[in-house]
């Protein structure tokens, strides 16, 4: 008790009290504290710029200028990462590769800049008949790609069947020319091929054989 009074007895002569209530006295920072806090303050938006800066360049190295859809390098990683949920859960998936029939002639024709007035109806149309998880991207040139996260065959041919109306009822009106996109579409998925490089070239092989079957019947 007593060594608890004489406690109670310095920290009143430490912190008198006025009118009832304790005062403290605080030592102001130095000012080397402060210079040091805006340093810091400084360096963290410096740091979120930064990162700001790399996400915005990571999401151009991904994606077609032109149309906003995927690139090769950002579609070969959305595949990558779906062959191995395949091979790891069974997740199917289904990959339609397609380009413009006659593309070249509208290209001659009308000029490349109506030709890019037509890649970027394709690109809109591919992005409202699709699901957000569904991948979409432009090869180059006039080549595309869309894969169906956990789709089959089935699905992926009624897919393939909706684009081409949608792509039919949807025409570019360029300086009064009608312009309208034509697709014929390979298919492939991954149960049949399930590494990238077998899921690319077999939906490829069957889009040009598909495109050699129309030319027969048009000759």
């Amino acid at each position: 008790m007593k060594q608890l009074a004489h406690t109670k007895q310095s920290a009143q002569r430490r912190w008198p009290a006025i009118h009832g209530k304790a005062t403290y006295s605080f030592v102001p920072a130095p000012p080397e504290l402060s210079v040091l806090r805006t340093h810091i303050s400084t360096l963290e938006e410096r740091i979120e710029r930064q990162a700001a800066l790399i996400e915005s360049l990571a999401e151009k190295a991904n994606h077609d200028s032109l149309t906003g859809l995927l690139n090769r390098r950002g579609m070969e990683n959305a595949l990558n990462k779906s062959i191995e949920n395949f091979q790891r859960y069974g997740h199917q998936g289904a990959l339609m590769m397609f380009d413009l029939n006659g593309f070249k002639q509208v290209n001659d024709v009308y000029g490349h800049a109506a030709g890019d007035a037509l890649l970027r109806r394709v690109a809109d149309v591919l992005r409202d008949n699709t699901r957000g998880t569904d991948n979409l991207c432009r090869l180059g040139g006039d080549e595309f790609m869309v894969f169906l996260v956990g789709a089959g065959l089935s699905q992926a041919l009624i897919m393939a069947r909706r684009l081409r109306m949608a792509l039919e009822q949807a025409p570019v009106n360029y300086d009064g020319n009608i312009l309208t996109a034509n697709i014929s579409v390979g298919i492939a998925t991954l149960e049949e091929a399930p590494s990238l490089p077998e899921l690319i070239e077999l939906a490829d092989s069957r889009m040009y054989r598909l495109k050699q079957a129309l030319k027969s019947i048009r000759a």
